[in-house]
């Protein structure tokens, strides 16, 4: 819905800003069953306040009425809760030091953390070990196929002529026609310039 079908015959073209804002304010938009059910701000925020306050007045009496192994036990599961976290990232940081040593870049294992690291240190770095010897032969397997297929695409050099080595007698290239020498004083100038004189 625009502005023109909202405001209906009210609209006209060319209105001010304060013109559009008056006949909107003049539309009945919220009905006033719909306003009974509204708070306003200073009532909610004050609301709000006295909740919280409550809720940690209630933390307060829980824990003065909690007997001393109650109060032991807390601290131990949050002991244990921080032990936790901590184990999960020493073991984050061991994975992200087997991955970095074996050469791959943080952008490409980033996005394997979650599946490698676990609770147990051990556990990923097995994980990851595992990981990095996939990927390493997975590279070596590659490497040996592209190998493959160049060496298979390579052509075999022609076999040498009978002077020594490959090279041209002064018989042979008083034999060749104007092109065979062209290549040749292309490829061997030093060699075309003997054998010409």
């Amino acid at each position: 819905m625009d502005i023109r079908e909202m405001l209906g015959d009210k609209y006209k073209e060319d209105m001010t800003a304060g013109e559009l804002l008056s006949a909107i304010e003049e539309l009945e938009l919220v009905s006033a069953e719909e306003t009974r059910n509204t708070v306003d701000k200073s009532t909610f925020d004050k609301t709000a306040s006295e909740l919280s306050k409550l809720k940690k007045e209630l933390n307060e009496l829980k824990t003065a009425s909690m007997t001393d192994t109650e109060k032991l036990q807390q601290e131990l599961d949050k002991a244990t809760e921080t032990q936790t976290k901590y184990a999960q990232e020493l073991s984050k940081l061991r994975a992200k030091e087997i991955f970095v040593t074996a050469g791959l870049a943080e952008s490409d294992y980033e996005s394997l953390l979650e599946f490698v690291v676990s609770d147990d240190e051990e556990i990923t770095k097995a994980n990851a070990t595992k990981l990095v010897d996939l990927v390493s032969t997975q590279k070596t397997a590659a490497e040996k196929a592209v190998r493959a297929e160049l060496i298979k695409n390579t052509p075999t050099p022609p076999a040498g002529g009978s002077g020594g080595g490959g090279a041209i007698t002064k018989e042979q290239f008083d034999e060749m026609g104007w092109k065979e020498r062209t290549e040749l004083k292309q490829t061997d100038p030093e060699l075309f310039k003997q054998l010409s004189e």
